[in-house]
């Protein structure tokens, strides 16, 4: 009888709610679709084992949102490809993922990514289900999410670090008002002990399977206009080894062992907007050894204490600044303990059309992704390097940036750029130690140039690269030059040589050349070939050839109302 009751009233507010939007209904086309495929085919030959390359390999992946009414939204996104990238990543290439919504109601279907909390479920892929309530005319929101974080991965031949399959789950909910809002999450993320076996004798390094239950609470509250006070505490317990001797009781999700610890972490902050600007202060602790599983990433074993201000003169000059004190050894547990002045800058300038200035500074830790340099002047597809999620913890980086354009936009438009890009780096993130204790510095300038009768286009740059460690250094310098121009209405070429020069404890050249075509047809149709040559003096100067046909196919078509064909055939 409960189930009939509510089964009625569910579908008395579903019948009522869309009753708001029979005008809507009755206006919209019953089906419209939209998206795009992208079908590439890779060709490389000789075949580099070195670089693990395949002879062959192809990539597909598609978009297709299907609107019904105008009120319903069904999102698909596939990829797939017959590389395999890497053995040690557990982000897949070859995924699905569909995104249904309703109104207010989204749905997570296959391979997604949600975020609670920057403290707790931070946009860690999963696969699996999730699902978001936010409904326009009431302030509660509700969110879930359960399914496979990483999958299993056993240790190879190279020693990779095996990985256990780890699966999750979690809920959010809360209030959000236009004065207060709070909210609150939990999330709960195990390893499957039995997805990894170890043999006694063999693996040398045992890895016990974890667990982590991570939650936090949020408030947001605007007492007086434009002030803002913004707050969370978030809590995780981290079971090291869920294999370890059991103390015989439970603690909330958990059975208590020798390996639990318990970690914690806070943001507290203040703001007041201007008509030009604002200002504010922010209090963080993060305590020693914090992390939550379902984030890939978290700075931790610090206290901070800043004050922020921003401030924008006439669209045309914006800067934001923030400064403060930073300590870390909160337990007093390491042998040194650092307190330093912490500080972050940007500065951008527009005076006029033709100028623009830009700069930052800043060493507040943030993690990021080092672009190889080498990997970069000896990539020949775009689907190269994707199999990573390498970070490299910096606690520094300065930038500076320069943008110039002149000329006749009804006869030629040139421009001339140039920035410049110091990165400190200090810890490593996923195993990646390449750039720990590195400093890289990158200067670059380019000159590009379109005439605009013609649709002629070229350009020219140079880059220098330098990556300073404790043991070596090395400078790789570009010089790039490319030039575009169509040849028939549909169809466009383009030609791009790069010239590297490596100078390291192994002097060498790289020469890297792309031509490529571009034809357009039958509307949403378009094929795009390019091949390119590869020489590098390191490989006793043999050239590897690699050719790329790519085909794109973009939808976009409704199936039309009656009444809007008869409308369309009395127009005619």
């Amino acid at each position: 009888m409960k189930r009939v009751v509510a089964i009625v009233i569910s579908l008395i507010v579903v019948i009522s709610s869309s009753a708001q939007d029979i005008e809507q209904l009755t206006k919209a086309d019953p089906v419209a679709w939209s998206g795009g495929l992208t079908w590439s085919n890779i060709f490389t030959w000789p075949k580099d084992s070195a670089r693990q390359v395949p002879t062959y390999s192809y990539y597909i992946s598609g978009s297709l949102n299907t609107t019904i009414f105008g009120v319903v939204s069904v999102p698909i996104n596939f990829a797939y490809t017959n590389n395999e990238l890497s053995s040690t990543i557990t982000y897949p290439f070859n995924r699905f993922s569909l995104t249904p919504s309703y109104k207010w109601v989204k749905l997570h279907i296959g391979y997604s990514q949600m975020t609670f909390s920057p403290y707790t479920m931070s946009g860690h892929d999963f696969l699996g289900g999730g699902v978001e309530l936010t409904p326009d005319e009431m302030p509660w929101q509700f969110s879930a999410f359960f399914g496979r974080l990483n999958k299993a991965v056993p240790r190879d031949s190279i020693n990779t670090e095996p990985i256990y399959k780890r699966m999750g789950g979690g809920i959010m909910g809360g209030y959000k008002g236009e004065r207060w809002s709070l909210m609150a999450n939990v999330s709960m993320c195990k390893d499957d002990a039995n997805s990894l076996t170890f043999a006694e004798g063999i693996d040398t390094t045992y890895i016990a399977p974890q667990s982590n239950l991570v939650g936090s609470i949020s408030a947001v509250l605007k007492p007086f206009e434009r002030t803002t006070i913004e707050g969370e505490y978030a809590i995780s317990i981290i079971n090291a080894n869920c294999k370890a001797d059991s103390l015989g009781h439970t603690s909330g999700f958990f059975e208590e062992n020798t390996d639990i610890s318990r970690h914690t972490a806070g943001k507290v902050s203040i703001s007041q907007a201007f008509e030009i600007g604002s200002i504010g202060a922010t209090y963080e602790r993060v305590s020693p050894f914090y992390k939550s599983f379902a984030s890939y990433y978290n700075t931790n074993n610090f206290e901070n204490i800043t004050a922020d201000f921003a401030i924008d003169i006439a669209q045309k000059v914006s800067l934001n600044t923030n400064v403060g004190w930073q300590r870390d050894n909160l337990n007093n547990q390491e042998i040194n303990t650092n307190s330093q002045l912490i500080y972050s800058v940007n500065v951008n300038a527009t005076p006029n059309e033709k100028w623009s200035f830009g700069g930052s500074v800043s060493n507040v830790q943030s993690y990021v992704h080092i672009k190889d340099i080498l990997e970069q002047v000896t990539q020949t597809t775009q689907y190269q390097n994707l199999d990573t999620l390498s970070f490299t913890e910096l606690n520094f980086s300065a930038s500076g940036n320069v943008n110039y354009r002149f000329g006749d936009k009804e006869r030629l438009v040139q421009s001339i750029s140039s920035n410049y890009t110091y990165q400190k780096a200090s810890h490593e993130q996923e195993n990646s130690q390449r750039f720990v204790s590195n400093r890289l510095h990158n200067i670059n300038a380019n000159y590009q140039a379109s005439h605009t009768p013609t649709k002629v286009t070229g350009s020219f740059g140079a880059n220098y690269n330098i990556n300073k460690t404790p043991e070596t250094e090395s400078n790789v310098l570009t010089l790039i030059v490319s030039a575009g121009a169509p040849i028939v209405k549909q169809v466009r070429t383009n030609l791009s040589v790069n010239y590297s020069m490596v100078d390291s404890e192994t002097d060498y050249r790289i020469v890297n050349t792309r031509l490529s075509l571009s034809y357009s047809f039958l509307k949403y149709h378009s094929l795009n070939c390019s091949l390119t040559a590869l020489n590098s003096s390191a490989n006793n100067g043999g050239t590897q050839y690699t050719a790329n046909i790519t085909y794109n196919l973009s939808l976009g078509y409704s199936i039309k109302r009656k009444a809007a064909r008869n409308e369309k055939e009395t127009e005619i």
